[in-house]
């Protein structure tokens, strides 16, 4: 009897959480959709002042535009905003106040892009590992989404 209560609820809770696992690490507040957080390995030693990336589509399905205002993380002293250019051959990348979501669009925070800086991490980022991230908007407010690092993210399915 006790088996087959334990058996039910087990069903239960898989068929409750399957539209979760099934939605990929996808998140959304207000208007704004968070698509496939991730970011890069770092080296096996870390020092201090010791930096990562982190990369991330924000889709905006509101009629108004949107900012990503600030980012943090336990992992990194700081994250910062970055808009990513090119000066002559090579990549360049400097800190930003907000990083604009026009209505109806998307932005895609990618390598040699706009991304999230991680600076001073305390633990070097590993492939496979997992860390939270605050992201602050100036219309839908706070969302913390989970991070993976991951090598050749570039082009995700979704």
């Amino acid at each position: 009897m006790i088996q087959r209560r334990f058996s039910s609820l087990l069903a239960t809770l898989a068929l409750i959480g399957f539209p979760l696992l099934a939605s990929g690490h996808n998140y959304r507040v207000d208007a704004i959709r968070i698509v496939h957080p991730w970011a890069t390995p770092t080296v096996s030693a870390i020092t201090d002042g010791a930096t990562g990336r982190g990369y991330l589509v924000l889709r905006n399905t509101g009629r108004k535009p949107d900012k990503l205002l600030a980012a943090s993380a336990e992992i990194a002293q700081k994250v910062e905003l970055r808009a990513g250019g090119k000066m002559g051959d090579a990549s360049t990348a400097h800190p930003v106040q907000a990083i604009e979501i026009p209505a109806g669009g998307e932005v895609r925070l990618k390598p040699n892009g706009p991304h999230l800086m991680l600076i001073g991490l305390e633990q070097p980022l590993e492939e496979g590992q997992h860390f939270w991230v605050v992201l602050e908007f100036e219309r839908a407010g706070k969302i913390s989404v989970g991070m993976f690092v991951q090598k050749n993210a570039e082009s995700p399915i979704y």
